[in-house]
């Protein structure tokens, strides 16, 4: 599968290739890399992502730049979840809002339901290219809020 980042800009350095697991190498330049400052809640090593596009809106792979094993599914709670609502705090940058989106965890078995992380947004700002996990502590959501993955597949 090939793969493009979303969001490159101009200036590029020319495109490196990134490891994937899901997707094969991926050929992206190092500007469409986002970086997570502080890393992510269970993966502070890991700084440096890609956000990929998927089928249908509102979904996307938040792909590692240096392990090409982790990637995360993210999922717009705005389009997915009717109702959901949260309040940033202020954030650094240009005032432009980020983009919202919470971390999917797929079913190891057929028995299980997908989930999603409510309670734990991922900010990007892709205008400055960079990426945090706010984790909510007003307990209005759910780290494992259920999500028919098959019903918004089939959208």
């Amino acid at each position: 599968m090939n793969a493009t980042a979303l969001a490159t800009t101009p200036g590029d350095l020319g495109p490196v290739e990134i490891p994937s697991r899901l997707f094969g190498p991926i050929r992206v330049s190092p500007d469409a890399f986002i970086t997570f400052p502080d890393g992510l809640p269970g993966f502070a090593g890991e700084r440096r992502f890609i956000l990929l596009p998927a089928a249908p809106e509102g979904l996307f792979w938040l792909q590692s730049v240096d392990e090409g094993r982790l990637a995360f599914l993210l999922v717009d709670p705005f389009l997915a979840f009717p109702g959901y609502s949260l309040d940033l705090p202020d954030l650094p940058g240009d005032g432009v809002p980020p983009l919202v989106l919470v971390v999917a965890t797929l079913p190891r078995a057929e028995s299980e339901e997908c989930t999603a992380n409510l309670q734990a947004p991922v900010l990007l700002d892709l205008g400055q290219r960079t990426g945090r996990q706010l984790i909510l502590a007003d307990g209005r959501h759910s780290p494992r809020h259920p999500f028919d993955l098959h019903a918004r597949l089939a959208v």
